[in-house]
């Protein structure tokens, strides 16, 4: 089994959308995420689709990141990127779906001119999920 991570594809929409509902239910403090979530969906299809990542295992759906290039950094004056969500089923973690997705999201600012990459993550996170940005040298 082999996981691969490409571009949104419409049809990806509801199975994310699913995924994200799922981690809005384990962590019923974040009960507005889904309105978020959807805006950043539409606002990513709109003006950077190429920034929604889908991470896909055996033709299914099994995480997704949505980044974004920004302007310049207002502390640093350099081209800087955002992370805006990234979501990774749990029964996939052995195969460090959410690793995979920040490498790859990282790797996408990068190659657009981006020196920084902000992440913005929900307070109530496990912490495995911190561990995932830990471990990419995120602080």
């Amino acid at each position: 089994m082999s996981l691969l991570v490409r571009r949104l594809k419409v049809m990806d929409i509801p199975s994310l959308e699913a995924l994200e509902r799922d981690s809005v239910d384990r962590h019923p403090g974040r009960r507005g995420w889904l309105d978020t979530y959807r805006r950043h969906v539409e606002r990513s299809l709109s003006e950077e689709p190429e920034g929604f990542l889908v991470a896909e295992l055996n033709g299914a759906v099994v995480g997704g990141a949505i980044c974004r290039q920004r302007g310049p950094h207002p502390l640093t004056g350099h081209k800087h990127g955002q992370l805006l969500a990234l979501t990774a089923s749990p029964a996939y973690s052995r195969y460090n779906v959410a690793q995979r997705l920040l490498l790859e999201a990282a790797g996408y600012l990068k190659s657009r001119g981006c020196k920084s990459m902000t992440v913005w993550c929900p307070t109530d996170m496990d912490p495995k999920e911190i561990d995932v940005f830990k471990n990419a040298g995120f602080s």
